[in-house]
């Protein structure tokens, strides 16, 4: 058992060590610390200070890039998509006036709005998918379209269709029937009832969250939707704002990330990240103009970028 002069000598050694501690701190030691924290306290509101001018200096240096792009862009992509048509297809959540805005550059350009699609949530629902399967079964044979796919392929196929087409196009009436059908199933809202296929096309991406596997099979869908867009058009371009930031344990992406994640997409269709901000619409436009120059190429400055922008041709 220990001694009670064992636990006297352990408290007398406590209160000793606290006494000297005050009176080092009350004493010598009160200056030296005490100017420390002060030098410390002092240098770290200059370095803020700091800080804050290099930041007001970078936010007006992009504010005034951002106002020279706005000031030229119109001449810059003035007359080089003349003579074609260029439809619109608008993933759930993407931005609407960034496809306004994509939208007013393509007139610009000198080329003709074409359809405008915007697809609803209801595409990547995995409850929904027999009834997306009815429909795409309906809606390809209403257009004539006797393919080997099947399901949500089916389904991204008959929309490039109606987006786009390399190909003999079907009568207006067919393409008025196959949309009532995809509107009917909630899949698809249109600006047009019988919309003219265009040759070029913009898919604008919004971004989605969700565990790894969700992530991976919306993405999955997106690249088989921007395959056969590329396939049935003469170039085109997955446009979206700037990335997202993945958060806790669910994953952010969206179609840009998910186009340049696959080589089967990377190699046959361009993207454009911070697509949102003044000089994005007009890259979209040079990069749809390098498409049908043949130049698949992947611009911004997000993770898979070959470029910052288009080369423009003199």
């Amino acid at each position: 058992m220990i001694d009670f002069r064992y636990h006297l000598v352990s408290i007398i050694s406590i209160f000793l060590a606290l006494a000297v501690g005050i009176v080092l701190g009350a004493g010598p030691l009160q200056g030296n610390l005490g100017s420390q924290l002060t030098d410390q306290v002092s240098a770290l509101r200059a370095e803020k200070q700091s800080l804050n001018d290099q930041l007001a200096a970078s936010e007006a240096r992009v504010a005034a890039g951002d106002e020279y792009a706005s000031a030229v862009s119109g001449r810059v992509i003035d007359g080089t998509l003349t003579g074609h048509k260029v439809a619109l297809i608008v993933l759930p959540s993407a931005d609407g006036s960034l496809a306004d805005l994509v939208e007013e550059a393509v007139t610009s350009s000198g080329a003709t709005p074409g359809p405008r699609l915007t697809i609803s949530g209801e595409w990547f629902e995995p409850a929904r998918a027999p009834e997306r399967a009815d429909a795409a079964k309906a809606a390809a044979s209403t257009l004539g379209i006797f393919s080997a796919l099947t399901g949500d392929a089916l389904l991204a196929e008959v929309l490039a269709r109606l987006a786009v087409s390399n190909d003999v196009v079907s009568a207006s009436e067919s393409r008025t029937a196959a949309l009532e059908t995809l509107t009917r199933a909630g899949l698809v809202d249109s600006s047009t009832d019988a919309p003219e296929p265009a040759d070029l096309a913009v898919v604008v991406s919004g971004s989605f969250t969700g565990d790894e596997a969700e992530v991976q099979r919306r993405s999955e869908t997106i690249r088989t939707l921007a395959r056969l867009v590329a396939e049935n058009s003469a170039g085109a371009v997955v446009a979206g704002p700037e990335p997202v930031v993945s958060s806790g344990q669910r994953i952010s992406s969206d179609a840009v990330a998910a186009v340049r994640g696959a080589d089967a997409t990377a190699g046959v269709i361009s993207t454009v990240d911070h697509a949102n901000d003044a000089a994005g619409p007009a890259i979209v436009v040079l990069a749809l103009e390098a498409e049908l120059a043949g130049d698949v190429g992947h611009y911004g400055t997000a993770e898979g970028a070959t470029a910052a922008v288009p080369r423009v041709a003199p």
